[in-house]
């Protein structure tokens, strides 16, 4: 959807959010209405209860035209469960060892947290460790990690020095997963950096290409930004392309802190390589994926990976979609399904299948009455989060005027959807966190954008934008 096009759906959306809050309409929003043929239902087949999802149209109802636009949201969650025993995880620590690191105490805090991660492994876990600096070092190969001592002595033997040659300690960790089996194990590499890639692979897309291709393997990629000199564009387009986590780290005594979450999340997994599959109807298509990255197989069908999921986590993915609206009655919109393995039944393959469809028709009230509002609301907030990276980018790039504008536009939107019935926690945080952002690039004092504050806030706020859009 282009800027102009948003903003009159947004618009459109807070007036009847307006209207709804002044209790002039009372009546329980429907989902997508059953079709009539009956192949096509919006029950979901499941073989599993591991996972979880709910699957909502924004506009089950949509009026007669040439295209329209919808969004379709899938709400998905991992089982909160107690597991007897955890799945063995393949682990490989692949950490920055450039001159940098011999900052502010960097690389003592990250020989800490690895011996931490260390200690809470099992005898069944496999563990290697990578150190790179202009060389790549692998010094500890992938192996069960039978002898912690001697592990841990590797991990306090690592000394700062050189450049930083990311890409060749990423292919390296990389190829450690590689080398064993990786079935009945959680296989995630995680990489530490404190700079930016400036020996190697330096290219931004080929990297991501590095970590699709390792995704597409069961490798998944956690990234960990140390303080404010690294490219948080680089270790959030690797995280995204590998299907794991991003952290910024501003101070060194987070590392452990952020280390031991990382490996929580990765010991309570039930679910494992997780891929939503979306195959269309003719002249229906994505636009877009929000938060994600996606792919499209041969044969036409869009691929979401989504990274391992633990167990009580939440996912809320917004699509979005152009439909054929020519001729009024049902229409087939496609099936959405979701693949994994379940590791709460001895990683048997599992899966989610819903078929979609929607309704074309001459009534505008109907498609009105129908639209669901917790859909549309979380539209509005997505795209406040878009506004509010693309303000980000705006201050990194020099253009304060931009940034206060876009943030301003997002601000609005949101401080309008927490007046409505539909504001939910996480809105009331998004608001509160966007007046913040606000203020601060609006003030004379605002932080340079190149000074040590600026690249920080940046750093902060793109991290928050992009975690708010998943």
């Amino acid at each position: 959807m282009n800027r102009l096009n948003s903003k009159v759906v947004i618009g459109i959306f807070l007036l009847v959010l307006a209207a709804l809050a002044g209790g002039k309409y009372i009546s329980a929003f429907p989902t997508i209405p059953k079709p009539v043929d009956k192949d096509m239902n919006t029950k979901t087949d499941s073989n599993t209860d591991t996972v979880t999802w709910d699957i909502k149209l924004s506009h089950p109802y949509v009026e007669t035209g040439s295209l329209r636009e919808l969004m379709l949201n899938m709400k998905i969650k991992g089982k909160d469960a107690q597991l007897k025993e955890r799945t063995p995880v393949n682990l490989v620590l692949v950490i920055d060892r450039s001159g940098s690191m011999g900052d502010k105490g960097k690389i003592e805090y990250a020989r800490e947290a690895a011996k931490q991660i260390i200690a809470g492994l099992g005898k069944e876990d496999r563990l290697a460790v990578v150190a790179y600096s202009t060389d790549v070092e692998l010094l500890y190969p992938i192996q069960l990690l039978t002898d912690k001592d001697r592990a841990s002595s590797v991990v306090s033997a690592l000394y700062p020095t050189d450049s930083t040659n990311l890409s060749g300690g990423l292919v390296m960790g990389i190829e450690q997963l590689d080398s064993v089996k990786r079935d009945g194990y959680v296989n995630r590499l995680i990489l530490l950096s404190d700079g930016l890639a400036n020996a190697g692979i330096t290219d931004i897309g080929e990297l991501g290409r590095v970590a699709s291709r390792a995704s597409e393997k069961g490798i998944h990629i956690t990234t960990m930004g140390l303080g404010v000199d690294y490219d948080e564009n680089l270790m959030m387009n690797l995280a995204e392309h590998g299907a794991g986590n991003y952290y910024f780290i501003e101070s060194p005594a987070q590392l452990a802190g952020i280390f031991r979450k990382e490996f929580g999340q990765i010991a309570a997994t039930v679910a494992k390589d997780p891929v939503i599959r979306i195959g269309l109807a003719p002249g229906v298509s994505i636009e877009e994926v929000y938060g994600y990255t996606f792919t499209k197989t041969p044969d036409g069908v869009t691929e979401i990976k989504l990274g391992d999921f633990f167990g009580g986590q939440e996912r809320d993915i917004l699509v979005k979609l152009k439909v054929p609206a020519g001729t009024a009655g049902q229409n087939d919109l496609g099936k959405a399904v979701l693949d994994f393995k379940d590791l709460l039944d001895n990683e048997k393959p599992a899966g989610l299948i819903s078929p979609l469809s929607y309704e074309v028709t001459g009534d505008r009230d109907k498609v009105a009455r129908n639209e669901n509002k917790d859909v549309t609301a979380r539209w509005v907030s997505v795209d406040a989060s878009g506004d509010y990276y693309q303000a980000t980018t705006a201050y990194e790039e020099g253009d304060k005027d931009s940034a206060i504008t876009r943030l301003k536009r997002a601000y609005e939107n949101i401080t309008s959807l927490n007046m409505s019935p539909y504001k939910s926690a996480r809105t009331v945080e998004q608001e509160a966190e966007l007046r913040d952002a606000l203020d601060v690039m609006s003030s004379p004092a605002a932080p340079a954008p190149a000074s040590g504050e600026g690249k920080a806030l940046i750093k902060e706020q793109k991290a928050s934008a992009r975690e708010a859009q998943k």
